[in-house]
């Protein structure tokens, strides 16, 4: 009886310790992934035309040239401090890394996170402040909205990020 009352409390005291050691990860350590981050989608509201005179509400067909779409986002996080980094084909063959500066959450308030970045698919040199609707291991989602000339039409882009290959 004393090794079935032994084996018992072993098991329940394993049991709590591995269910001690899942902590959730931070959005830091979800937003770092070693994997970086692929477009899956992208939505504009109204939909966008281009100068091309593409007009769509996906992104991906009216933005983004087709290379773009594997160009792998990646937060860096390291003694070198927080910076991102885009991977791209867009060149030939041949990937090239651009860091495109620093990165960092200006709230991470649960229902309010918002992190400011150098949006990949703009040429402007500034971060902007972009509110993250989705943020786990398998999805980075954010909101975006965009005037081009300042004072027009709003848009609002919501893109959305799966982890790289």
């Amino acid at each position: 009886m004393k090794k079935v009352i032994l084996s018992v409390v072993v098991v329940a005291l394993a049991a709590v310790v591995m269910s001690s050691c899942n902590k959730d990860k931070t959005n830091e350590e979800l937003l770092t992934n070693s994997k970086g981050w692929v477009i899956s989608k992208a939505i504009s509201s109204p939909e966008y035309t281009n100068s091309g005179g593409v007009t769509s509400a996906d992104l991906t067909k009216s933005w983004f040239y087709p290379c773009e779409l594997n160009d792998v986002l990646k937060f860096i996080s390291d003694k070198d401090g927080k910076r991102t980094v885009l991977t791209t084909t867009c060149d030939g063959n041949v990937k090239t890394k651009e860091t495109l500066g620093k990165w960092g959450f200006t709230s991470e308030e649960k229902d309010n996170i918002k992190l400011k970045f150098r949006l990949p698919f703009f040429e402007e040199d500034e971060e902007d402040v972009v509110k993250v609707t989705a943020l786990e291991e398998d999805i980075f989602e954010f909101e975006y909205t965009w005037s081009p000339d300042g004072d027009g039409e709003k848009y609002k882009f919501t893109i959305t990020y799966k982890p790289g290959k």
